[in-house]
């Protein structure tokens, strides 16, 4: 991925929104004028997938105490305790994981910019308007990520408040008002499949950490899944499956030399992205998800017992570590065509077995008559192919909200203690970090952030 300096990127989100700025003209400054250079700007902005809080909070991860050292409290065991044990104050800690509010909030700003002004830009039409994909396709993923972090599950009351809906990149000294789930989903809509539309008018490709037609529609069928409109998820999946490469057999890799999984060596991989940051020497993969592995299974070759070495991020931690990848579209399609209003049980049974058979060796296909027990199926199977990618948090909030738990101790000498998440809990849906209402007069603050501090009970 290549990096252009930072004065492009300041430009890019405030200057080119800004006419009399643009008058100016210094030894320093570069204004983007042409599509490659709107193009790079695109690359530099993809920096931030999600809060890497989340990938603290779900039923995954457990905290590996074999790296805790000295009689203190272990620091990095400090940095993940407000959001590791659900705290309401998470973001307000001396030290704690980042909200990534704000840097979300300036990729959706330079995406803006570049929206308003490609148009002026020198290059061909065709070459404008992918840019527009892109910038649209950005846009829409950014706003999914924010309004299920900090707003409801879109099943469970779509008419709460979701996030902050900004279109232009002009600053405004006004407060701005939270607009609902609903409509924030609406524009994620509107901008994914107009992105869509673009690019799967024109020819794909693939490898150059841009979005192509197949992660778009990937991303949409994840979109229309989370709102529960199932015909929309089987179409969308249909169409990324059939421009895809199809699924990479892992039952042929040799046994010793890793395999990493985010890599355009994959196949599988349609987008590669922005960066996580979490203390990965900390955490280890729960008992509980490394029970639902069956034997021959090749993914527990991506899970060792810390993350230092996990098979799904490049060499030593370097470069984008985000992905969208093909078999995410044959689970979201499979789980659909179990709800929708006429059940193909045959078709998602088909879904499952291929996804199946190029994971595990000597897989046998499975027969499930029952709609639940497919269904249960079919979101384990999501559950041990998605892990630590981004999706579990989330999926645990449209499942209905469900209790878990965490054990939890700052020092070896302290005693263990389990928080627990209740179902339906308050912070599954995170607080708005307190500079942001600071920052925002107009801005109301989740529920979540009023409930008092979670206390851990003996084990």
């Amino acid at each position: 991925m290549k990096y252009i300096g930072l004065i492009v990127l300041h430009i890019a989100c405030i200057a080119i929104s800004c006419s009399s700025f643009l008058e100016e003209k210094s030894q320093d400054e570069v204004i983007p004028s042409s599509v490659a250079d709107f193009r790079e700007i695109l690359l530099n902005y993809q920096v931030t997938g999600y809060t890497s809080a989340i990938l603290a909070m779900d039923d995954d991860v457990a905290i590996d105490e074999s790296q805790y050292w000295g009689s203190g409290d272990f620091f990095l065991a400090v940095i993940v305790e407000g959001c590791f044990t659900w705290q309401p104050d998470m973001w307000e800690r001396s030290s704690t994981l980042s909200d990534n509010y704000a840097l979300i909030y300036e990729n959706i700003k330079a995406m803006n910019a570049i929206l308003e002004k490609i148009d002026e830009a020198e290059g061909s039409e065709m070459e404008k308007s992918m840019v527009k994909a892109q910038a649209l396709g950005w846009r829409a993923y950014l706003y999914f990520v924010l309004v299920n972090t900090f707003g409801e599950p879109y099943n469970y009351n779509k008419n709460a408040l979701g996030v902050v809906l900004k279109l232009e990149s002009a600053y405004e000294d006004k407060g701005l008002v939270r607009s609902t789930v609903e409509d924030v989903y609406a524009r994620v809509v509107e901008d994914m499949e107009m992105a869509s539309n673009i690019l799967n008018a024109n020819p794909k490709s693939r490898g150059d950490y841009l979005i192509n037609c197949t992660a778009a529609d990937i991303l949409l069928s994840r979109i229309y899944l989370y709102m529960e409109d199932w015909d929309k998820v089987i179409e969308v999946a249909d169409r990324a499956i059939g421009t895809a490469e199809g699924l990479f057999d892992y039952t042929t890799l040799p046994v010793g030399p890793r395999f990493y999984m985010t890599s355009y060596d994959n196949p599988e991989v349609e987008w590669i992205f922005a960066n996580t940051n979490v203390p990965s020497s900390l955490f280890k993969v729960s008992d509980d998800l490394m029970s639902k592995f069956s034997e021959g299974d090749r993914r527990k070759e991506f899970l060792p017992g810390d993350f230092n070495g996990i098979g799904k991020t490049v060499v030593n931690g370097s470069g984008p570590s985000v992905m969208v990848r093909i078999a995410e579209a044959y689970l979201n399609r499979a789980e659909a065509k179990v709800l929708a209003s006429k059940p193909d049980i045959e078709g998602a049974l088909s879904d499952l077995n291929e996804l199946r058979r190029h994971r595990i060796a000597n897989y046998s296909d499975i027969s499930i008559a029952s709609v639940d027990e497919l269904l249960e199926e079919i979101r384990e199977e999501r559950r041990k192919e998605l892990c630590f990618e981004g999706h579990r948090w989330f999926d645990l909030r449209r499942y209905g909200m469900p209790s878990i738990s965490h054990d939890f101790r700052l020092r070896l000498a302290a005693p263990l203690l389990r928080y627990t998440l209740e179902e339906q809990d308050p912070l599954y849906t995170l607080p708005i970090p307190r500079n942001v209402l600071e920052n925002n007069v107009e801005m109301e603050q989740n529920t979540s952030a009023l409930r008092p501090e979670r206390e851990g009970s003996p084990i």
